[in-house]
């Protein structure tokens, strides 16, 4: 990250309002006086650096030779030039990628900055080209292009007549990409725009200082007389310049001390969740984050003796450094779209800007009622009917659990019984949330151990799983399945796609799984007379708990069974012929789906309900949804579990909500998000990984199941000695680590954490190409989640670090 500002190095972009605004001339006023700057309280000479990366109309048009000419003590670099005086969009017809151009920025930058000597501070200004929303050479906006080294900006406004609304619009553009803009430069004109935007800007939460320069003179036709009397003109102007480079300096320094102190000032005031305190060795200061990239930073080491074993250099440790993480949990699972995705930010400003919040029972507004529609035509189809909004996949669990129990307590009394304690069946591993209900929900485990309230309202089954081990998927089935209890073989499988396939009839999976759930039922309901309101599940994957793959298989037919039991009393008669009607009337227990990690395309299909090839009564919906921007809940469910609630009576109705339910910003960033994973979805964008994981060729003749992570790569790890498993799955890479001798697996081994810590600082001969890997550790489980939109090339460079990590282990 050596492109990127320090105590001593500055780095700064300049964007404009429009074309022939001046940029080219404030730019070199400003490398000018940067250049100027010999010394300063530590007597530390300045060198100046003018990078233009993309010019036209060269050579007859030349930025970084003007620049040249009027700040000689400057060096200057253009990158790619085109001869036609045009927009870059249209100056070429082989545009180069844009990951090659910004590569080669961030190379320019860091060049310059490792030339730098011990007395030297570095000065470093990089010119786009146009306007701010000007397209570079591949038709991306550069607004867009630019946003991962997120430099300090300084936006050159439109002086004349009309510029106003140019240079607003060009700063909110900049604004809502998360630029941070510390100067804004005009002319000083008769239009005198200055004056407006210096009111206007007056409480902007990111309001840069106004600064007005005197115009440069009317240019002449002789070369000679012109270039004469813009060398006056820099000669007279360099005190303007100068105190906007001291301004921008006293900007630099104070944005590094705040950064210092971030760490600090969160380990005395936050609370973290799901964290030690004591054994924090390091805070992990996130300046930005865009696409699936966070930009740290790195606090200084105030012991001149400490040495790095990284290849960190002296200087960067008493400076402070950056890194360029990789965001490996998927910021705790939700990052679908990467972070920043303008796509999203523009979906919530417009729901904002047209709403803000609004009351939302007996209402409707147009962002709740298309993702209503969406979901039910996508994750939905051919089950659902209604949509209930809460807040968080913990409070959306809590809902579908409220729904479930009632619908079930009334089918009790309805056959004369009275509903006694009422419990959940489920399986063991799984966790659904913080919230008391859903706590008591799941299992004894580390997550409700010290909770004093928890109490175990269900019957668990142990799971048989499935991993990927030595080029072969594997499925472990527990000894408690078989009737006498001793060790089943293991189900050896080759192809990913077969292991969600319909199971031959001579499978003897199917026998021992059907038998094991009805002596289980049998038992719990006749022999212990306990009463059940519901299956809840998590569908293929049981996240917080292990990253558990359970055999789609056992999933399937516990359904089925749960369905077919007896026990549980039969449909519920209908009260109305609306019920009557229904297209989904429930059997055995209402089945539940907590799908707040495993859907919305996470797993490569629209849900995990659609892998297993069955559905549910009730499923809930989070992370995902919103492609990683806002917090937003779904809980979907079909008429039959709907109208248990309908009544003349109030206190009959579903009682839960929120202030904040439905909120239209949520559901804007929702409806863009689901657009976007079907338009993914139909252009074929995972086609690379269909064809590595052989999805093409699925046995069953669905579109398959496949893994974004290579599939190379991922049999390599599955060799691993120290490598219990390993569980592909959509955008889910989790890799099982054996437990050390005498010590025990699961959320309390240390055994991951170790490993996230060498990923979090892992440097190479070659880190500058590469990037560190920030994860969450889960016991003796290391885990990768990308998003939706990572790139080959970018998870290319994950896996080379991550196997390159596990190898040394």
């Amino acid at each position: 990250m050596a492109h990127l500002p320090s105590r001593s190095f500055q780095a700064y972009q300049v964007f404009s309002a429009n074309t022939n605004v001046g940029k080219t001339i404030l730019s070199a006023g400003l490398v000018r006086a940067a250049a100027a700057l010999s010394v300063g309280a530590d007597k530390r000479k300045t060198k100046a650096f003018y990078l233009k990366p993309v010019q036209t109309g060269y050579p007859v048009d030349s930025d970084a030779r003007h620049v040249k000419r009027y700040a000689p003590l400057a060096e200057t670099r253009q990158l790619y030039a085109y001869r036609d005086p045009v927009s870059p969009h249209i100056a070429t017809n082989d545009p180069p990628k844009d990951s090659v151009v910004l590569e080669e920025t961030k190379k320019a930058l860091r060049t310059f900055k490792e030339s730098l000597m011990t007395n030297e501070k570095g000065w470093a200004l990089l010119e786009t080209a146009g306007g701010v929303n000007s397209p570079i050479m591949s038709g991306e906006l550069q607004s867009r292009f630019y946003r991962p080294l997120r430099l300090p900006t300084v936006l050159i406004g439109d002086s004349l007549l009309g510029g106003i609304s140019t240079t607003l619009t060009s700063y909110e553009s900049l604004h809502q990409y998360g630029y941070d803009i510390p100067a804004l430069l005009l002319f000083d004109n008769k239009s005198l725009n200055h004056q407006f935007l210096e009111r206007h800007l007056t409480n902007a939460e990111n309001r840069p200082q106004v600064y007005v320069l005197p115009p440069p003179p009317t240019k002449l036709e002789d070369p000679e007389a012109d270039a004469a009397q813009l060398q006056e003109y820099y000669q007279a102007t360099e005190n303007y310049f100068r105190h906007v480079v001291e301004d921008l300096a006293q900007s630099h320094q104070q944005r590094l001390d705040r950064l210092e102190s971030l760490g600090d000032k969160a380990r005395d005031l936050i609370w973290w969740p799901f964290t030690q305190h004591k054994t924090v060795k390091e805070v992990t200061t996130i300046d930005s984050a865009y696409g699936d990239i966070m930009t740290t930073f790195v606090p200084p080491v105030k012991d001149n003796a400490i040495k790095s074993n990284t290849g960190t250099t002296t200087n960067n440790l008493q400076e402070g450094s950056w890194r360029e993480m990789f965001d490996g949990c998927a910021s705790w699972w939700t990052q679908g779209l990467g972070h920043g995705s303008p796509e999203l930010t523009r979906s919530a400003m417009y729901a904002s800007g047209r709403y803000g919040h609004v009351m939302f029972p007996e209402c409707s507004h147009e962002p709740a009622v298309q993702l209503s529609e969406t979901m039910l035509r996508t994750v939905g189809q051919g089950w659902a009917s209604r949509v209930f909004f809460s807040d968080n996949g913990s409070t959306a669990t809590e809902v579908a659990l409220k729904m479930a129990l009632k619908s079930s307590q009334d089918r009790y009394r309805n056959l004369g019984q009275k509903a006694g304690r009422i419990e959940v069946l489920g399986i063991d591993g799984g966790y659904h949330g913080d919230t008391i209900g859903a706590m008591n929900a799941c299992a004894p485990n580390t997550y409700n151990a010290q909770v004093t309230w928890y109490k175990a309202h269900g019957h668990w089954f142990q799971p048989p799983t499935v991993v990927y081990k030595n080029g072969q998927f594997r499925v472990d089935i527990p000894a408690s399945m078989a009737a006498d209890q001793k060790p089943v073989p293991p189900v050896l499988i080759n192809n990913l796609s077969d292991v969600f396939a319909q199971p031959s009839p001579a499978d003897a999976r199917l026998d021992l799984y059907r038998t094991h759930i009805r002596s289980t039922l049998e038992r719990l309901v006749h022999e212990e007379k306990r009463e059940f309101g519901a299956l809840l599940m998590e569908p293929v994957l049981m996240g917080a708990g292990g990253m558990i793959w359970v055999d789609p298989v056992f999933q399937r037919t516990l359904v089925d069974e749960v369905r077919r039991f007896k026990g549980f009393g039969e449909a519920l008669p209908p009260k109305s012929a609306e019920v009557a009607q229904s297209k989904n009337t429930w059997q055995g227990l209402p089945v539940v789906f907590d799908e707040i990690f495993s859907g919305c395309w996470r797993l490569g299909r629209k849900s995990a309900a659609d892998m297993l090839q069955t559905q549910p009564d009730i499923a809930a919906y989070a992370k995902l949804l919103t492609g990683g921007l806002l917090p937003l809940a779904l809980t979907l469910t079909s008429d039959s579990i709907f109208n248990t609630f309908l009544s003349d009576v109030k206190i009959d109705a579903l009682l839960h909500g929120h202030s904040y339910t439905a909120h239209p910003m949520g559901c804007a960033v929702a409806n863009t998000s689901l657009r976007t994973y079907e338009r993914m979805e139909a252009h074929g964008d995972a086609d690379q990984a269909r064809r590595d994981w052989g999805a093409d060729a699925a046995s069953d003749g669905t579109s398959g199941v496949w893994s974004l992570w290579d599939q190379k790569v991922v049999e390599r790890i599955s060799h691993l000695d120290h490598v219990e498993g390993v569980v592909p799955l959509g955008s889910v890479l989790a890799i099982q680590l054996k437990p050390e001798q005498g010590r025990a697996g699961g959320y309390a081994s240390m055994l991951s954490q170790k490993v996230q810590h060498q990923l979090r600082v892992t440097e190479s001969p070659n880190s500058e190409t590469e990037v560190a890997i920030f994860g969450r550790p889960l016991g003796n489980v290391v885990y990768m989640i990308a998003s939706q939109v990572s790139t080959r090339e970018q998870l290319a460079k994950v896996e080379k670090i991550l196997l390159r990590t596990l190898e040394s282990h």
